[in-house]
């Protein structure tokens, strides 16, 4: 018999990824976006729950919500339990769970209501010390088909931030700008655009910058970058992680590590196959789908 997931939320196409492992342990999934997403992450359903959205809509998509939950095996709500969850408590059986992704923890955006998770999951391993009962679930994403960049003659840095005021893209943008008058090479700014667009972009680039924050992980980005083959920087925290081939960075050598990494071309394919390599072992979707069944069956 399959069983069901309703998935609730998907920030960074993180529950499309999730159910498409899901699917492949024999679980079906309906990923529902619940809030507009300029990335247009692709979803089952769009059943908008924010404050801009009237009242009338917000009841009419709590009610095929609900509909959608009855029939489900387990309700996994991304990015904190939402408000509308102490409604949707009432209306089904299935035990809730709470995946956190960033912000709703860090900042405390979503963090009310855990007391209806019966398990906790976090995308990132900082994210422990707000939640440690929570599993770490590292961010499915399917290994993507290697294709070489086209030689332009220079090499191309990318920087695609999700949020530029959190992903340190400031001094990024100034430490590049100064590192353009020592070393010839083009920087591109994607942010904002339909994910499909940011990929085809990040095919374009030798090298990405991923983020300079004071967290020690890296994002989304990242993960996209190491499945194409790229070389990524980021202010990772070696304890984190085990064998993880990014370039870790800090405010204070950004400068000094690009100039590393550009000035060495011939190591770019070791350190891309390497990234391709730890995104297969570390983020495959199946894998991540194994460590969250782990989680369902305990609460089943």
């Amino acid at each position: 018999m399959v069983r069901f997931t309703l998935q609730l939320g998907n920030p960074a196409g993180v529950a499309w990824n999730l159910a498409d492992g899901l699917s492949q342990r024999g679980w079906s999934s309906v990923v529902v976006e619940l809030e507009p997403e300029t990335e247009r992450f692709p979803a089952n359903v769009e059943l908008h729950m924010t404050r801009s959205t009237n009242a009338f809509l917000r009841a009419l998509h709590l009610a095929r919500i609900a509909r959608l939950a009855r029939k489900a095996d387990i309700v996994h709500f991304h990015f904190g339990i939402r408000p509308f969850g102490r409604y949707l408590r009432r209306l089904c059986k299935a035990p809730f769970v709470v995946h956190f992704h960033g912000s709703d923890l860090r900042e405390r955006i979503s963090d009310g209501y855990r007391d209806l998770g019966s398990a906790e999951f976090v995308s990132t391993p900082d994210l422990k010390q707000w939640a440690p009962r929570a599993t770490w679930i590292p961010n499915p994403f399917r290994i993507q088909p290697l294709r070489a960049r086209e030689s332009a003659g220079r090499p191309v840095v990318g920087h695609f931030p999700s949020d530029p005021r959190k992903k340190g893209t400031a001094y990024i943008v100034e430490t590049v700008r100064r590192l353009q008058t020592q070393i010839d090479f083009e920087f591109r700014l994607i942010t904002g655009v339909p994910h499909e667009l940011a990929l085809q972009q990040m095919h374009a680039c030798d090298v990405v910058i991923d983020q300079v924050s004071p967290f020690g992980v890296y994002g989304m980005v990242a993960v996209e970058a190491m499945s194409l083959g790229r070389i990524v920087l980021s202010s990772i925290k070696a304890s984190y992680y085990e064998g993880c081939p990014i370039i870790a960075v800090t405010s204070e050598n950004l400068s000094d590590r690009l100039l590393e990494v550009l000035s060495s071309p011939e190591r770019w394919a070791k350190l891309g196959d390497e990234a391709r390599q730890y995104v297969r072992t570390v983020h495959d979707p199946v894998r991540a789908a194994g460590l969250v069944l782990e989680e369902y069956e305990k609460i089943q």
